[in-house]
């Protein structure tokens, strides 16, 4: 059965425990992303030389070192099955500490293919992060306080964005590419701690007790007949949505830099303007997540959703093909906010998806269709960094706007979920 959402609920149901402890993991998660976004042409550089590789690949490098990273996030739907048998405050715990190993690992890496392997350890815990933790925020709220909480969750990510800016800001001129590269390892001790020492959520732990739920179960009744269509689909969307952040958003700080070094006599320091940029995409993207629950209750997710990848869709365009090329910074500037406002594409599949499975592989269904995806857009990313060096940085990730248009007829096949409470029938697939 679904849930009706009540007619009133109060604040006081919400666990808090579970919301800061999974709030603060997704946000150290932007914080490492959004960190190498700023680091990554600095960083690409010195390993490069380091390894004996000519600069001239350095572009198809940059697309490669994220890509990396985003098979290591692909291959974390390992632990959506493991979320549904062992508990998402736990997965997550665990999860914080293995990309604050690779974090330290990064930062300390000495060439480009240690920096690899390393990335995709990055990639593997911070994956996890966002199902886990957003299941559990949907599975502790009550209902009523549930579809603002997805979005409060989801503001984690560009608050570490924000961070991270400000962090790039203040002390890349004391501690280098290494230091901060390895600096969001640093609150992992406490997050890790309040993870296992905060009980799981009582919907979980209800169907625990109701139910036997094995990983391989779980994963595979996300396939089930009622389920198919939707995890399928919403795999494919998730495609275009993350080569957006990763071939899009994430570029910003280069941007900024490729414009101003074409400025003369420029009266303000490069950082402080990269790093403004940098906290104005994530600052709108804030706004957009806080945003996003009004437009899905008004409007419905599948609406919702469109409506944010067509703001997806004008802005990379703008920024890419046409802002890098004119090379306006004011232009620049005034582009930023509606890609932020667009990057809350993400946040709708943080409210959306726990809704569209039950309790006992919720898990298994988040991961899958947020992890999956990373595969195929691994593989665009690389295209991009091979397409850049035939036609242009900017022109290659231009390119990726039209990912945003191709997928909407798929998000029809989405299930709509405006008004209904969270799935907790028994439907594990014997």
């Amino acid at each position: 059965m679904t849930e009706t959402i009540p007619a009133r609920s109060s604040w006081k149901g919400v666990n808090w425990k579970i919301f800061y402890t999974s709030w603060g993991g997704w946000t150290l998660d932007g914080f490492t992303a959004f960190i190498y976004a700023f680091l990554n042409v600095v960083t690409t550089e010195y390993l490069l030389k380091a390894t004996g590789i000519s600069l001239s690949y350095k572009d198809f490098f940059l697309e490669a070192f994220f890509a990396v990273f985003l098979l290591g996030w692909g291959a974390s739907v390992i632990f959506g099955p493991l979320s549904d048998k062992y508990g998402r405050v736990k997965t997550l715990a665990i999860s914080v500490i293995l990309f604050a190993v690779g974090s330290i690992l990064s930062g300390i890496a000495t060439n480009a293919y240690e920096f690899m392997v390393f990335r995709f350890i990055v990639g593997l815990g911070i994956g996890s992060v966002w199902f886990t933790g957003g299941n559990a925020v949907a599975e502790a709220f009550p209902e009523n306080r549930r579809v603002m909480g997805a979005g409060m969750f989801h503001t984690g990510y560009y608050f570490g964005f924000f961070f991270a800016a400000m962090a790039y800001l203040v002390l890349f001129p004391y501690i280098g590419f290494r230091g901060l590269l390895m600096l969001g390892a640093l609150p992992v001790v406490f997050v890790a701690y309040l993870g296992f020492r905060t009980r799981e959520p009582e919907r979980w732990e209800k169907v625990q007790k109701t139910a036997e739920i094995s990983a391989r179960k779980s994963f595979l009744s996300a396939f089930g007949r009622e389920y198919r269509k939707t995890t399928i689909a919403g795999s494919i969307v998730l495609i275009a949505v993350i080569v957006g952040l990763y071939g899009g958003t994430v570029y910003v700080p280069d941007v900024t830099t490729n414009i101003i070094s074409r400025i003369p006599h420029l009266a303000y320091p490069t950082i402080d303007l990269v790093a403004a940029a940098g906290a104005e995409v994530s600052l709108f993207t804030v706004i957009g997540c806080l945003i996003m629950p009004f437009l899905a209750e008004k409007l419905g997710r599948r609406t919702t959703e469109i409506t944010f990848l067509v703001l997806m869709a004008i802005s990379v365009f703008l920024i890419y093909d046409v802002v890098y090329y004119t090379g306006s910074l004011l232009e620049m500037f005034l582009a930023v906010p509606l890609l932020g406002l667009g990057g809350a594409d993400f946040a709708v599949f943080t409210l959306w998806l726990p809704e569209l499975y039950p309790t006992e592989f919720r898990g298994s269904g988040f991961a899958f269709v947020t992890s999956m995806g990373r595969f195929f857009a691994a593989a665009v990313i690389f295209g991009i960094g091979a397409l850049a060096l035939a036609v242009g940085f900017g022109h290659a990730v231009a390119y990726t706007a039209i990912g945003f248009i191709v997928v909407i007829p798929l998000v029809f096949l989405m299930k709509e979920t405006r008004g209904k409470g969270l799935k907790e029938d028994l439907n594990i697939e014997k």
